[in-house]
Formats: structure tokens, C-alpha cells, sequence
């Protein structure tokens, strides 16, 4: 599957890092003269992420849901403009909608949840940001479905904007065994491991930043089926999901500015001025009783 470059930025406008090794889970022959990587790819935080420095997150994450709800529509879209961790501007759609809207210079935090109403201002505590958070739990979200059976096969090393990156080609592996001596069909072992998802295809490529762990390039497109209840082993209809992020290090140092004042409520100002009004009453009143 080609992997394409996520660019939303004319739509949203208007610990360990490389040095840690990766754990080898398998290297299943599948010939006399080939055999196949296995990996776990090191895991990603806010801490990883800083070691980029100043850089632009896109993605797009897509789910086409069940009739029956279980695992909804969502058609998400985000960016996060990241300079440092008190600079940054972060932004989410959902299906057309803001639903978070957050910029941050040095102290001051001004975050809505809807392009409809206006910023609310406040003051935050430097380095207390949980931003860089939110560019890791959507992928978590978009492979929570293949649960065990998503497979990380190394591939041939490569370079993404300049940096040399680690390849990895998704694959869908069988149901793990159960522990015990009885043997179990593949259906029956998820049912009683508590696996909600049967994953039916799966496809994909992740591209890791070798010097810092971190994800530059990623993308996934899967098919599986909810389970009606988890022991039940009912199934319900086919899911369709779709995920491709990026993160680029190009055209930085990155530019971040406030909103305008006008689209600024300060609840700060509005108690001040609250206070205010109460103050000059309670005088009037003072004055007419005397």
C-alpha cells in the first residue's frame, strides 16, 4: 500500500529514545533462504517526542462504524504545531466540527471546543502541558481493535525528510494460544482471552526516527467485526478503519500566534469587573442609608 504524506495545514489554518534497543518477538522461517522480522517498535511519549524539538503532527484517523453502534462512525482530523512544550497550537476536527481548539504561548492557555464560541483564557504552569499526549493515544485508538494479532515485520531501514528511519510492514498474525494443555480453535481462545474485536485484514507501514524512538510517518488500513459480548462470541458488522499520520520537522522553527482579543473570554477580567460593579451598588447603598 503507498504510503502518502498526510497534508491537512490548508484545512486547519485560516522514556526511551533511539538508543534503546527493540525487542525482538519472532523470527518465524518461512524458507530455506527467508525469514521474517518480527519486532516491537520503542514506545513513544511526551518525553520521546520533545527529543524532535519544534515540529508539525497531521492526521487523519477514519472509522466507518457497525449498524449497531459498537464501534460508531468517527472521522477525525488534527494537527498540533509544536515549537516547545509552553508554544504550541493543537487542533481537532471531528466530522467538520472544532470539538478542541487549544493554543499556548509561554503561560498563557486559551482553549475552546467549538469555532462558535469564543477562547477561554487562563493561566497554566510551565512544563505542565499534556499536549504531546494526544499525538500518541489516536494511534492507539486506531490498532485497539487488532489487539494480539497486530504484527510488527522489520524491513529494510530508510530516511524520511533527511533522518534515517527503521521500516516496519504490518501484518495480521494469528490468535495467540491459550496457556493450558487443551488445545482451543483460534475463535474459542479470543472469547475466553476477552478479545471485543475479530480482526479480518490488515495493512500498513510505520516509519520510526532511529535517533529518537518516534513515529514520522505512519499509516493503517484494517477490517474487523465487534463482537456482540465478550463471551458470547456473537459477531456484528464489518468495521472499516483508515489512519495515516505525520510528523514533519521541515519549514520549522514553527510559528505560533495568540487569537485575537476579540475572540478572548478572561474569566479573570469578567470576576474583576463583576467585583467591581457589586463594589459601587453596596457604596450607593451605604450612601442612601446614611
Amino acid at each position: 500500500m503507498r504510503l502518502r504524506l498526510v497534508s491537512i495545514l490548508a484545512l486547519l489554518v485560516s522514556g526511551c529514545g533511539g538508543g534503546c534497543g527493540d525487542e525482538q518477538v519472532a523470527t518465524p522461517k518461512v524458507s530455506d533462504s527467508e525469514t521474517v522480522r518480527y519486532e516491537v517498535p520503542p514506545r513513544m511519549s511526551a518525553g520521546t517526542l520533545r527529543g524532535l524539538g519544534p515540529h508539525v503532527w497531521e492526521a487523519t484517523y477514519d472509522r466507518r462504524g457497525d449498524e449497531a453502534g459498537m464501534q460508531p462512525s468517527r472521522d477525525s482530523v488534527a494537527q498540533l504545531v509544536w515549537a516547545d512544550l509552553d508554544t504550541y497550537r493543537y487542533l481537532q476536527i471531528d466530522s467538520g466540527e472544532v470539538v478542541h481548539d487549544e493554543v499556548r504561548i509561554d503561560r498563557d492557555i486559551y482553549r475552546r471546543h467549538s469555532d462558535q464560541e469564543p477562547y477561554l483564557s487562563k493561566v497554566g504552569v510551565p512544563g505542565d502541558s499534556m499536549i504531546l499526549h494526544r499525538t500518541t493515544s489516536m494511534w492507539q485508538q486506531a490498532i485497539a481493535p487488532f489487539a494480539d494479532q497486530l504484527a510488527y515485520q522489520r524491513d529494510e531501514d530508510g530516511t524520511v525528510e533527511g533522518r534515517a528511519v527503521r521500516v516496519y510492514r504490518l501484518r495480521m498474525v494469528p490468535v495467540p494460544a491459550v496457556a493450558g494443555a487443551e488445545a482451543v480453535a483460534p475463535d474459542r481462545a479470543a472469547t475466553m482471552m476477552g478479545i471485543v474485536t475479530a480482526p479480518l485484514s490488515l495493512e500498513g507501514a510505520v516509519y520510526v526516527d532511529i535517533e529518537t524512538g518516534n513515529r514520522l510517518l505512519a499509516e493503517l488500513e484494517g477490517r474487523f467485526v465487534p463482537r456482540a459480548s465478550v463471551g458470547g462470541g456473537g459477531l456484528a458488522d464489518e468495521v472499516l478503519v483508515t489512519y495515516r499520520e505525520s510528523r514533519s520537522l521541515t519549514g520549522v522553527p514553527v510559528a505560533v500566534k495568540a487569537p485575537a482579543a476579540g475572540d478572548v473570554f478572561d474569566p479573570r477580567e469578567a470576576r474583576s469587573e463583576a467585583s467591581r460593579r457589586a463594589r459601587r451598588v453596596d457604596a450607593l447603598d451605604r450612601a442612601q442609608d446614611q
